[in-house]
């Protein structure tokens, strides 16, 4: 028997409005061996100089004259490199006077080539002028906070912050304090504008008095683009929310996508990666926490053309894939980075990272891709 027309016309209704409803991205995601066929590959063409010396490397930037920025926690001070990885000068000094640093997490190229250095021992974000790299402004978060300091902060285009909490260890009454992690976009001044997210807190293993982050454990995730806008991530998903600066929600998407399972040689080879002189500490505990799947996601960054960056999780021993989105969550093709590489910022087509030798001293490394993105 034919439909009527009436019937046919409420299935189109119903079909248009959840084809409008669904989240953009949803149209699904190339399967692995599908990626892996289109994938770009990134290569190793620079390396920092050997009188370049690193310890603890927390941020990489570059500029658009090709200068490479480097913050170094144990050093306290920004190490800044030539397009060719040649020491060019240092920024910074220990202490808490203008232009001087206790710690270093993260740094970030400004428009206009600006630098931003956040010290989260200090609660504050120092800026160097792009010629001369003198101290421009400074801006104290914590008076503004009432509480502890941001692990990260990102500053948005325009002014503003976006701000991950990660919240401590804190014993009340012989029990451990209910803990949260949280995301909050700041105003200029770093006055609290807007909670964007209040989750789980980033998991860790324990033993004893021992403890170390699990590596199957999700976490919150931030990240900037070019228009003032902040990114969040939960890494369970491929699922990208967009803040404004007052932390109202602009836009999000979705992607389907199943990570791989934990296979026993997985957790075998997270072991094998922690110091032998803890590994034995946290063999059960990792044993007992072990998810039937890895998160999602790795790590998130957004490159200068607002492209987004998800780095996929997945066990050791091969590249580490990068799935590379248009800031609507179309997919446009996945990067393939070795595996040893900390990938930091991409800028002009261009990938900064760290690496470690054997004996695990840190060294930049800037990369270039052998195909197109588009």
């Amino acid at each position: 028997m034919a439909a009527s027309p009436f019937a046919c016309t409420r299935f189109l209704l119903a079909a248009l409005i959840f084809a409008a409803c669904r989240p953009a991205g949803s149209q699904g995601f190339p399967a692995a061996d599908q990626r892996a066929r289109t994938a770009a590959h990134a290569r190793v063409a620079v390396t920092s100089a050997p009188e370049a010396e690193f310890a603890t490397i927390t941020g990489i930037d570059a500029d658009t004259r090709g200068r490479i920025f480097v913050a170094d926690w144990m050093q306290k001070r920004v190490t800044v490199l030539g397009p060719e990885g040649r020491v060019l000068r240092t920024l910074g000094a220990v202490g808490s006077g203008p232009g001087e640093f206790r710690a270093m997490r993260g740094l970030q190229v400004l428009p206009g080539d600006s630098l931003a250095v956040y010290d989260p021992e200090l609660a504050r974000v120092t800026v160097f002028e792009p010629q001369s790299l003198r101290v421009a402004s400074t801006v104290n978060l914590g008076p503004h906070l009432h509480g502890a300091a941001p692990f990260r902060v990102t500053r948005l285009t325009g002014g503003g912050f976006v701000a991950l909490f990660r919240s401590g260890f804190m014993f009340n009454g012989g029990m451990l304090a209910p803990r949260r992690d949280s995301v909050a976009v700041l105003r200029a001044d770093g006055t609290p504008a807007a909670t964007i997210a209040s989750v789980p807190p980033r998991p860790f293993l324990m033993s004893g008095f021992s403890m170390t982050p699990n590596p199957f454990g999700r976490e919150p995730l931030v990240a900037a683009d070019t228009r003032g806008h902040a990114l969040y991530v939960w890494t369970d998903s491929l699922a990208v929310r967009t803040y404004d600066h007052t932390g109202s929600l602009q836009s999000h998407f979705s992607i389907p996508y199943q990570p791989p399972r934990v296979e026993r040689k997985d957790v075998d080879g997270e072991l094998a990666a922690m110091d032998e002189r803890v590994r034995g500490t946290f063999a059960q505990a990792l044993a007992d926490s072990t998810p039937s799947h890895w998160p999602a996601v790795r790590d998130l960054l957004v490159d200068d053309a607002d492209r987004v960056w998800i780095g996929l999780a997945g066990p050791r021993g091969a590249p580490r894939e990068w799935a590379v989105f248009t800031p609507g969550g179309a997919y446009l093709r996945s990067v393939l980075v070795p595996e040893q590489v900390t990938l930091r910022a991409v800028r002009r087509g261009r990938l900064y990272g760290d690496q470690s030798n054997d004996d695990g001293v840190p060294s930049v490394v800037v990369l270039t891709l052998d195909r197109e993105l588009q």
